[in-house]
């Protein structure tokens, strides 16, 4: 009876074992996948990263950066820009202090002239990381488009000021 138990006992935390290493497994390979993807997309297959992040998803559906980079490439694809939004929009659900979400987001969302969600995700993105000047820069060609002379001014003005900072911290 006791070799019965140290039986069941041994076949129960080898499962776990296995179980464990399939999800560690997934995960390795969705972070390896999408680094693939995201080295196809800086090479110009979009097509090509398209379908490895589709994979990515696929495998590790909450994992962000698959989300992420899918809705990124969706940004290149004409006629995609509501898959771009969903994924885009999924990745920053999903880690919601993902600055590079939320900017391209913005992108997206201005690309579909959906101007008040395109200003909100920038506002987020400068919100989270205040490096991330080119946000305040988009915010005010966003309000120049809406006609809020105002707030364009203020953003370009923002964008002016942080850049020239920014110019002054080189160090020659």
């Amino acid at each position: 009876m006791r070799n019965r138990v140290v039986l069941i006992t041994v076949s129960i935390v080898a499962a776990c074992a296995l179980i464990g290493a399939g999800a560690f497994g997934a995960r390795e390979n969705s972070t390896d996948l999408y680094r693939q993807g995201a080295r196809l997309a800086i090479d110009g297959q979009i097509d090509k990263a398209i379908l490895v992040f589709t994979r990515v998803v696929e495998i590790s559906p909450y994992y962000c950066m698959g989300h992420y980079g899918l809705g990124k490439a969706y940004l290149y694809k004409y006629g995609m820009m509501d898959n771009a939004i969903r994924h885009l929009r999924t990745a920053v659900r999903l880690d919601r202090k993902l600055v590079k979400g939320h900017f391209y987001l913005g992108m997206a969302y201005f690309m579909a002239q959906k101007y008040t969600e395109a200003a909100r995700s920038f506002k987020t993105a400068y919100e989270y990381d205040d490096t991330y000047i080119e946000a305040l820069y988009n915010l005010g060609v966003v309000y120049e488009i809406m006609d809020k002379t105002y707030y364009s001014r203020l953003y370009y003005s923002r964008y002016l000021e942080e850049k020239s900072r920014e110019d002054d911290d080189i160090v020659f």
